[in-house]
């Protein structure tokens, strides 16, 4: 019988959704919440760590700047500058930027080492502090063996000039340097055979046979054929072959390579010339067995006294002078 009093029977599947959409509408109202609030601790602790970071820099800095650096004890007294060259000690100190005074401590040796070896003329450098108030300065100069003549400027002669491992150079300007080394590098020997567009101090000529000819002249100059003949130039345009003039007229022609037994052959046709009292017209040592030689009569041969070079020595070698 029906009775309308009695319960009605649950809907499950009424009562489901119901539960499921308050669950759903829960979450939803919490997800943005979550998302505002998960990279604020993050966000926090970096922002304490920064500051941390930058206020330590700091205070490191002002005790640096207040009370260390301003400790007499530590001002620089002495600055000895070495030099194996003849660039002036205060133009040393001028291109390391240190002067007398300034703290020890603010000096950097590696930054100092840069900025000497900006220089074209300087090889190496080398820097030694010495606690409390003294900093040495040791320079390496760059010795240059030849010229690289470039187009007349306003009719008058320019070159640049180059060391053993090709490095470029200027000449010293009038004034910086005494005049003996000025006229020594005016006459040193010409390297022709290469292009010299866009070739500037600081720069380094590369090529084999660049490079050969930049060997040749520093292996001539420790020969004893260089107390008896001097090199007006050598050309290096020829593939495989050098070709030497010397300031008397003689033309020698080389091979790169093996300079020692080209020079004792060309030191033995040298002495033969002053027995028969004659002069080498030109020398082909690029042929290893019988090299053949032509003589010219000593009257034939230019007369004009070459100029006077003195030479810089190599280094721990006895001063050399010839003409």
């Amino acid at each position: 019988m029906f009775n309308p009093f009695a319960a009605k029977p649950r809907n499950r599947r009424r009562d489901g959704d119901f539960t499921l959409d308050v669950r759903l509408n829960a979450d939803t109202e919490a997800s943005p919440r979550r998302r505002r609030v998960w990279w604020l601790k993050p966000a926090l602790l970096l922002a304490l760590v920064a500051g941390a970071w930058f206020g330590g820099s700091a205070a490191v800095q002002m005790c640096r700047e207040r009370w260390l650096y301003h400790i007499p004890s530590l001002a620089l007294k002495n600055l000895p500058v070495s030099c194996d060259g003849v660039i002036a000690a205060s133009e040393i100190r001028r291109l390391a930027g240190v002067t007398v005074g300034r703290n020890i401590l603010t000096i950097d040796p590696y930054q100092v080492r840069q900025q000497l070896l900006r220089h074209p003329r300087i090889e190496d450098a080398r820097l030694e502090l010495e606690f409390p108030d003294t900093l040495r300065i040791t320079v390496r100069e760059r010795w240059p063996i030849a010229r690289l003549m470039l187009p007349p400027v306003g009719g008058r002669e320019t070159y640049l000039l180059v060391d053993e491992s090709g490095r470029v150079m200027a000449p010293f300007e009038p004034g910086r340097a005494p005049a003996e080394v000025t006229q020594s590098e005016a006459t040193l020997p010409l390297l022709t055979g290469i292009p010299v567009v866009g070739v500037a101090p600081g720069h380094s000529l590369t090529g084999n046979q660049t490079l050969a000819g930049l060997r040749l002249l520093s292996a001539f100059s420790e020969t004893p054929l260089a107390a008896e003949a001097d090199l007006a130039s050598v050309d290096v345009s020829a593939p495989g072959l050098l070709s030497a003039v010397t300031t008397r007229g003689a033309q020698i022609t080389l091979t790169p390579g093996n300079f020692e037994r080209q020079f004792q052959q060309w030191q033995a046709v040298h002495r033969r010339s002053t027995e028969l009292r004659r002069a080498i017209g030109s020398l082909d040592l690029s042929v290893a067995n019988h090299p053949p030689l032509r003589w010219v009569e000593l009257a034939a041969a230019p007369t004009n006294e070459p100029p006077v070079r003195v030479l810089r020595p190599k280094r721990k070698s006895p001063v050399r002078r010839h003409a």
